[in-house]
């Protein structure tokens, strides 16, 4: 009869219980943290994008830090970087800048992988910014192929008659 007076006596019983829910509170309050930092990340490049468009489709050019005046390309790339970059390395993004169809598909045949042509006034354009995430929390990153999620933000527009 002692000894079963001892193991139910509760001595030692929150000292297991904590180690049992300890380490699956850690994991929901850091995979919070993850999944948030993911969701800012991926607001702030859909933004940036979005900003960059709004500068191509009037035709403005940006002045470089020598007061010389960018191509529009470079312009629509710098405004998108630096709009990123509290939130990513801005050299980690991909920014592609090609035409469209009037129905804003894409046009058979055309490189999109390699393109950066803000194209001319009256032209369909559309802007695409890719990035990828590595998660932070091991077992979240594990759901994803490679630990990673990429973020893909596009943004169409038809370029003003300037």
């Amino acid at each position: 009869m002692k000894i079963f007076r001892n193991i139910s006596g509760g001595k030692g019983v929150a000292a297991v219980e904590l180690a049992l829910v300890l380490p699956i509170f850690f994991f929901v309050v850091f995979a919070t943290i993850d999944f948030g930092w993911y969701f800012y990340v991926k607001h702030t490049i859909q933004s940036a994008t979005r900003e960059g468009t709004r500068l191509a489709l009037v035709g403005v050019k940006l002045k470089d830090q020598n007061n010389n005046e960018m191509t529009r390309e470079a312009s629509i790339i710098t405004t998108i970087q630096n709009l990123s970059s509290l939130a990513v390395d801005k050299d980690k993004l991909t920014i592609y800048i090609y035409p469209v169809g009037s129905d804003y598909s894409t046009p058979v045949g055309s490189n999109t992988t390699t393109s950066v042509n803000a194209g001319q006034g009256g032209d369909y354009m559309r802007v695409q910014v890719t990035y990828t995430y590595n998660f932070l929390t091991p077992f979240i990153g594990d759901l994803f192929t490679g630990g990673n999620s990429v973020i893909q933000a596009n943004s169409l527009y038809r370029n003003e008659l300037f």
